[in-house]
């Protein structure tokens, strides 16, 4: 567990698309040894998972656990999309995201203007796909970031952010290391005015501590890592069921872990897929 408290936290699958925001944002590795390389600076912490679901869900779960004080972050997943003819290094905010595996869906809240030219919808896959049968972005990892990310924080500052690195017409094995640093490079104040953009409805999202939240603290015992998670539960309840108190009548839970599972059984049912 990690004493600091970042405001954003950008997940990105390879070491290539993360090299140039390590250099631009002068990005520290962390010294401590961890199973996913994480670097930071005073706000900001990006991770490289690897590659595919698996990689992607076991970054944000980690990394979200080592860093508890971090309430209602700005999380994005970056990095490289294929789509049927948009043109390479074209940037693109995800509206739609689907798992091809399990035909889960999910929604951001784009509850802001964006900044990319559009946003597309986008598929995840478990391999790599060159047929371009659809009008999807895809890629190996959005709809496993999307899924952990929602059990941190508000899904108006979750968002999945693809620059096209693939099309029908420049196939998979044309993309080289140097290609992808290139279009993120120039996708960098994209980046950033996202996060700007994030950061200014962050601040007019409900944080601060409730009576319920402080009652549940007296009454069950609470770990750092799941006291700032039922602060992140609780604000997410009061976003989607605008500011209506959670009620607890009739409830009888053994631990705070069990209060814990039933608070996400609730949130599930307002979640984004169908």
């Amino acid at each position: 567990m990690i004493d600091f408290a970042p405001s954003t936290f950008i997940f990105v699958a390879l070491p290539c698309e993360a090299k140039p925001l390590i250099q631009a944002w002068r990005l520290k590795k962390l010294p401590q040894k961890q199973p996913f390389a994480i670097y930071k600076n005073a706000d900001i912490v990006l991770v490289i998972s690897g590659v595919g679901k698996i990689a992607m869900a076991g970054a944000v779960a980690y990394t979200l656990a080592q860093f508890p004080e971090a309430t209602q972050p700005i999380l994005l997943n970056f990095g490289i999309a294929g789509h049927r003819h948009q043109a390479l290094g074209s940037c693109f905010l995800a509206d739609k995201i689907t798992d091809a595996e399990t035909q889960r869906r999910f929604y951001p809240q784009l509850a802001f203007d964006a900044l990319c030219p559009t946003t597309l919808p986008l598929i995840t896959l478990s391999s790599a796909d060159v047929e371009y049968n659809d009008e999807n972005l895809r890629d190996m990892e959005a709809a496993a970031f999307y899924e952990i990310a929602v059990k941190f924080s508000s899904s108006e500052l979750i968002h999945c952010l693809k620059v096209v690195s693939d099309n029908a017409e420049s196939a998979l094995e044309k993309i080289n290391e140097e290609l992808v640093m290139a279009w993120v490079q120039a996708r960098i104040a994209d980046v950033e005015g996202m996060i700007a953009v994030l950061t200014t409805l962050r601040g007019s999202l409900p944080t601060s501590e409730s009576e319920l939240y402080k009652q549940l603290l007296e009454q069950f015992h609470f770990t750092a890592t799941n006291a700032a998670k039922l602060h992140t539960l609780l604000n997410r309840w009061q976003a989607l069921n605008h500011a209506t108190t959670l009620n607890l009548a009739g409830t009888k839970f053994e631990n705070s872990r069990a209060l814990l599972a039933w608070l996400e059984t609730q949130l599930e049912k307002h979640q984004y897929y169908l």
